[in-house]
């Protein structure tokens, strides 16, 4: 974490420029005129602002935010604090909504201010608006309305823009915010539906929801916990176990408290001289990023709880300059009722009764906490995981369906994950003996030869109504576990199907449009069969993941073709014979893997035909009806289809274990 980014510093840089633009709506016969001047002078000639001679705030607002890329920002940004000749600093944290580069940055469509209609709306409520939501006064529900219908307009991006102008008294709902744990706001693409519908109070009401969730918290606080905790990549702020405590008395009870500097600041910190603590030394190295701060005023006073985003303490010890910068959860006093708390230590772990008082009286925030460890401890970016689409592949007898298995059960289990998939199977992590058959995440199914897309994906059922046949088109076994998969509710989660002998059937015929599905996850693609309620489109889901074996001994089996072949990530799954563990079977296998050495037909790799170690994974009271009964007819099959050559069979007849 870059200890250089000063949290929120965005919050007064868009509040000095929009309170410019507010200077320009005292004077409306030029405020266009004097904000297109600005933008001008802001962006780049070609920019799409630059095309028309109308402009709204709303559209110069959420264009500057599109241009916070790291090649972009500093250069843009400058030339928006001259064009405006504001006093303020260029910001350091660029974490606010932030427009994708092809997302339509402006609030009107080719300098027309249309509705989906096609009907002029005008930008007049885009200006009133502006000015209603800047300066906290009561939103038009009419004006609302009319920014709302405005074509390239949605309430997504219309929220993103009233958070940027006014990041106290809004927030977005957007992919950043993405969810929390709290009432209502778990399914957001649902919450834009509903909003759309009932209007902006029902918005103002979800806002009022998510502060009493925070007490406390500025909304561009909670904006920033939500995108340190629902971010997918390595500056995932992941929620620890471990808790320390803070006075606010940072230097002892003699000097002042500081708890308003610690919420000004988002950060806490403690006197650690010798001069100011005598010989105490407080454990300052001992937290990290993710680690829960408990703040307290006093024995029977707290005063909120944060995390920890990076603790500048780190490596080299205190210094007075240092903080233990932090993202607040709560800053709302609470007294201890009883007996309060002892420790008067400025900084140091957290006692378990600690703990316990700060989680009876901050029970919302310590199961938020505990609701955001589970979700994390589970997570498993699958938008970013490079191979859903694997095929194991080896001769018989190799363990492909075990793990398979194996695989399967490590996606859906509740375990902390530290490997992507392909490292995991690449360090050979999975031990155990897999137990899949109660797990509704993963399903097994086998191919074979009269395997069709009708039975795999969506076909025909025939039934009757009556005294009438009837014809009803259904999800079959992929279709359906797809759609589950999809569920808003699942989308965290891993949905892992396995198809065992893949390349038994033929996959051209049986995948049909899936196979273009399978390198676009998340797109709809038309299926040749139209469910009852018209809907022709079927979408793989980013956390479906489909895991083949093939059986490469076997010749009669269909050819995969290269289309297919592309779009599977192909894993060799070897015998090992370090697996096997007694005395007859290790000899015997011995035996049979030089026989492999130098009877293999010039047509095949020996990699692909050997048998493997599962073979031999018996007594050596069993491994004698073993060889009688399986092993030898196999490999007399295997002189027979040519896979040996004819100079084994004596080697073979004379095995015995």
């Amino acid at each position: 974490m870059n200890r250089n980014i000063i949290y929120y510093d965005w919050v007064p840089f868009f509040g000095a420029i929009c309170e410019k633009i507010l200077e320009f709506t005292l004077e409306p016969a030029t405020q266009e005129k004097k904000l297109i001047e600005a933008a001008s002078k802001t962006f780049q000639p070609d920019h799409a602002i630059l095309k028309y001679s109308t402009i709204d705030p709303f559209s110069y607002i959420y264009a500057l935010a599109q241009r916070s890329t790291k090649n972009q920002r500093k250069d843009t940004f400058t030339k928006a604090k001259d064009a405006f000749g504001l006093d303020v600093e260029i910001p350091t944290d660029y974490i606010f909504p932030t427009p994708t580069p092809n997302t339509l940055s402006l609030f009107y469509s080719k300098g027309n201010y249309i509705n989906k209609d096609g009907n002029t709306v005008g930008n007049e409520c885009l200006w009133k608006l502006f000015v209603q939501i800047f300066q906290d006064e009561r939103i038009d529900e009419n004006d609302f309305g009319k920014v709302l219908s405005i074509k390239n307009v949605g309430f997504t991006k219309m929220s993103q823009a009233m958070f940027l102008i006014n990041p106290i008294k809004y927030i977005p709902f957007d992919t950043q915010m993405n969810s929390l744990p709290v009432p209502d706001l778990a399914d957001l693409k649902q919450v834009v539906s509903k909003i759309d519908q009932a209007g902006f109070s029902f918005y103002l009401d979800l806002i009022k929801k998510l502060q009493n969730a925070f007490s406390g918290c500025e909304l561009y606080e909670i904006n920033l916990l939500n995108v340190l905790i629902n971010s997918r990549d390595r500056d995932q702020l992941k929620v620890s176990n471990k808790y320390c405590q803070i006075s606010s008395w940072a230097d002892g009870q003699e000097d002042s408290d500081y708890f308003s500097d610690f919420v000004s600041q988002n950060a806490v910190w403690t006197g650690g001289s010798a001069g100011r603590t005598g010989a105490r030394v407080y454990p300052l190295t001992d937290f990290d990023r993710g680690d829960i701060v408990l703040v307290r005023r006093g024995t029977k006073w707290l005063g909120g709880i944060a995390i920890v985003v990076n603790n500048e303490y780190l490596p080299d010890g205190y210094s007075d300059e240092s903080k233990i910068q932090i993202v607040w959860l709560v800053k709302q006093n609470k007294k201890i009722e009883g007996t309060g708390l002892g420790q008067w230590d400025g900084f140091s772990n957290a006692s378990d009764n600690t703990i316990q008082k700060f989680r009876e009286l901050y029970p919302r925030t310590f199961s938020f906490l505990d609701s955001i460890r589970t979700i994390q401890k589970v997570m498993i970016n699958h938008s970013e995981q490079k191979y859903k689409n694997l095929i194991l592949q080896g001769p018989p007898g190799t363990g492909k369906t075990r793990l398979a298995k194996q695989i399967a059960e490590w996606l859906t289990n509740d375990e902390e994950k530290s490997n992507s998939l392909i490292e995991a199977i690449d360090k050979q992590i999975f031990q155990k003996e897999p137990e899949v058959e109660d797990n509704e995440q993963i399903k097994l199914i086998q191919f074979h030869p009269s395997y069709t897309y009708e039975d795999f994906v969506r076909g025909i059922r025939v039934g009757t109504e009556g005294e009438k046949i009837k014809y009803d088109v259904e999800n079959r076994i992929f279709a359906s576990f797809a759609e589950e998969a999809a569920k808003t509710e699942n989308q965290d989660k891993a949905y892992v199907l396995i198809i065992d002998e893949i390349n038994r059937a033929n996959l051209t015929s049986v995948l049909g449009e899936l196979i273009y599905a399978l390198e676009y996850r998340g797109n709809n693609v038309s299926s040749l069969y139209k469910l009852k309620d018209g809907d022709h489109e079927i979408m793989l889901p980013h956390n479906l993941y489909i895991i083949g074996t093939m059986n490469t001994a076997d010749r009669s089996v269909s050819h995969i073709d290269y289309a297919i072949r592309r779009r599977f990530t192909f894993i060799p799954v070897p015998s090992h014979d370090l697996a096997i563990i007694h005395d007859k079977a290790k000899s015997l296998y011995a035996a049979i893997k030089q026989i492999f050495d130098e009877h293999t037909s010039p047509e095949f790799d020996q990699n692909d035909i050997q048998i493997g170690h599962s073979y031999f994974l018996v007594n050596d009271d069993e491994i004698g009806m073993k060889l009688k009964y399986e092993i030898k007819p196999l490999l007399l099959e295997y002189i027979k289809d040519g896979v040996l050559l004819e100079s084994a069979r004596t080697k073979v007849k004379d095995l015995n274990a």
